[in-house]
Parts: structure tokens; C-alpha cells; sequence
């Protein structure tokens, strides 16, 4: 694990729920739970954390983070992605990147090492540069008045459709040096590595959070609850 830097990036404030990523979830926070679930799994693992806010640099300190003092410039929401991911890229020093999202709290350990597994044996053979959690979907999907994964003239079963790949950025797993010139977290040629619900669930607005919390909650009723 030397070879990799796990990127945790937070902002003080959110827009769609206060205090978001500080605020308890269950009986921790939303970045707790993530920071924590890194040392669990891997104990000498060198963690970033980037913030603006005071809580979430105290709690970072609490596991052993590397403390990032994020510049407003890259905190700001106007600030394109691309120059925040270059930002982080220049402070990492290790030859990997896996990027972590405080709002995905129901990715399994088992799941994050396989992930990690999965991308170090296939990057080594040159078939994938990078590796993002997906999630598959088959739904009825239309752009404005055409549909475009299914004839309506032959309604299919859901079952039937294609599967389309929605990237749920649980895990983002890339070169250090792509990252730095691209700032990109996920490449044109990434492994898709599926999660399905709960751990494919993003917490970005009110209700996701007020479910989220309650799964949280009652996460042992849902250790065992798989898809049909």
C-alpha cells in the first residue's frame, strides 16, 4: 500500500444539506465513517485530507491524516474540477491515486479491497489506466422524444433493457501522474467495478441523507439483503 495515497476531499458548508459531511449519520459522520473504514482495512494506509473546514482537519488528525489546508480558489464551487484535481495530484507523492467520497457510506470493506486488488492486477497487465464504481441501471431512458436504449414500438421487459453503466464515484482509483495532467479521477479506459444498493448509494440532498441515516441505523437488517 505504499504505492498508494487515499484522497479524501471535503468542503465546510453544503448547499442542499447543512453541514453534510461534519453532521452526524448513525452515530458518526459522514467523514468519520469514510476515514475510518481506511484505517480499518488498511492500517498503515497514507490518507489526504483536503478541507477548508476546522472540523474536518480535527477529525483527519484523528486518523493519522496528512492535513491539506485547501486554498478558497479550490473550495470555491466556480473552481472547475479539473484545476482541484490537479491541485490535490501535485501533493501526492505516491504512484497512485484512490479517491474516496465521504457521500458513498455504505461501500463494504470487502468491497474497497477487492476494488484495490482488482485494479493494481489489471493495470499491471496494461488492460485498464483506472478503475470507477458503477453502478448498472435498466431503466426507460429517453432524450427529449426519442428513446434511446429501447424501441417503444416493442415495449421490452426492464429485465430485457441493455445495462447502462452510471458512475457512482464510491471508488475512483487512478495514476498519480494521469491525474496531475488530465485532472481527471477516471479515465477513457477504466474498469467498471459494480456495487449494487446499499453501497452504490450517493448522498447528495435532504432525503437521501434522512434514508441514508436510517439504513445507517439499521444496517445490520441490510448486512444480507441482496438484488433479485
Amino acid at each position: 500500500m505504499k504505492n498508494i495515497t487515499f484522497v479524501v476531499a471535503v468542503r465546510k458548508g453544503s448547499k442542499r444539506v447543512k453541514n453534510k459531511n461534519t453532521r452526524k449519520f448513525g452515530n458518526l459522520s459522514l467523514l468519520e465513517i469514510k476515514l475510518k473504514q481506511i484505517r480499518k482495512v488498511y492500517k498503515s494506509a497514507i490518507i489526504f485530507l483536503s478541507s477548508d473546514c476546522n472540523k474536518s482537519l480535527k477529525v483527519g488528525k484523528k486518523y493519522k491524516a496528512i492535513i491539506d489546508r485547501r486554498p478558497s480558489k479550490y473550495t470555491n464551487p466556480k473552481t472547475p474540477m479539473k484545476k482541484v484535481y490537479k491541485y490535490f495530484a501535485k501533493k501526492i507523492k505516491t504512484k497512485y491515486v484512490c479517491y474516496l467520497h465521504v457521500t458513498s457510506p455504505f461501500l463494504k470493506d470487502l468491497s474497497l479491497k477487492k476494488a484495490i486488488g482488482t485494479f493494481l492486477k489489471n493495470e499491471k497487465k496494461g488492460r485498464y489506466n483506472c478503475l470507477a464504481t458503477a453502478s448498472e441501471v435498466q431503466e426507460y431512458f429517453w432524450d427529449k422524444n426519442k428513446a434511446i436504449n429501447y424501441d417503444p414500438k416493442n415495449h421490452p421487459r426492464s429485465q430485457d433493457l441493455k445495462k447502462i453503466l452510471a458512475l457512482n464515484f464510491a471508488v475512483n482509483i487512478v495514476r498519480t501522474n494521469y491525474m496531475a495532467k488530465y485532472g481527471r479521477i477516471t479515465s477513457d479506459n477504466f474498469y467498471p467495478y459494480i456495487l449494487n444498493f446499499p453501497e452504490n448509494i450517493d448522498i447528495d440532498n435532504k432525503w437521501q441523507f434522512m434514508i441514508g441515516d436510517f439504513i445507517q441505523k439499521n444496517r445490520h437488517k441490510f448486512t444480507n439483503l441482496k438484488n433479485d
